[in-house]
């Protein structure tokens, strides 16, 4: 990793473990502001967090943002540990969607481009709280990388979803967008 890599992740970990007020999660019924190129409208599902989860698993574990957890972040304490509940909608494999999310950043181009990033259904996860389970992450490939303006900004992502393990030191998600569009979330 290059030392423009460290000072951005460096500055993204400060300011999420110095904000005091995490925003709301994600509900689906905002206009959005486009950041690239348009899809076809007609041949994209919109999705909500609660879609990635099979009917037979709902209920399985707790649902909604966790209390931030601070002790593992430096201060002695061990990490949070994330509920591996892998259980997808294989049904959804393969079909283009739109889904809403906070950006968790894990790859960032010598340009200063992300091209590499979790999806999370709310603000902080993966950093403040444990991290949501596999089947509440996406891990999210865009070729020509996005500027990100702010890390505290609801994107939705629209692209192609595959159900597909990823794993990385921040987490495990079960699904995979090969993102064509990202646009910020309007509440």
């Amino acid at each position: 990793m290059t030392k423009h890599k460290y000072k951005f992740l460096a500055l993204a970990l400060y300011l999420l473990i110095s904000s005091a007020q995490a925003a709301p999660p994600i509900n689906t019924t905002s206009s959005t502001k486009p950041l690239a190129p348009p899809v076809a409208v007609a041949s994209v599902r919109e999705l909500d967090w609660e879609d990635l989860i099979p009917k037979d698993t709902k209920g399985r574990s707790t649902s909604g943002v966790p209390a931030p957890a601070h002790d593992y972040l430096g201060e002695g304490g061990m990490a949070a540990q994330q509920v591996l509940d892998f259980s997808v909608r294989k049904e959804l494999d393969g079909i283009t969607v739109k889904l809403p999310g906070f950006i968790v950043p894990l790859d960032i181009g010598k340009d200063g481009l992300i091209t590499e990033f979790f999806l999370v259904p709310y603000f902080g996860a993966c950093i403040h709280v444990p991290p949501p389970p596999p089947n509440q992450i996406v891990y999210v490939k865009i070729e020509k990388g996005i500027a990100l303006d702010s890390i505290y900004e609801a994107y939705w992502i629209t692209g192609n979803l595959k159900v597909n393990n990823k794993t990385t030191r921040l987490g495990a998600s079960a699904y995979q967008i090969s993102a064509n569009k990202v646009e910020i979330y309007k509440y």
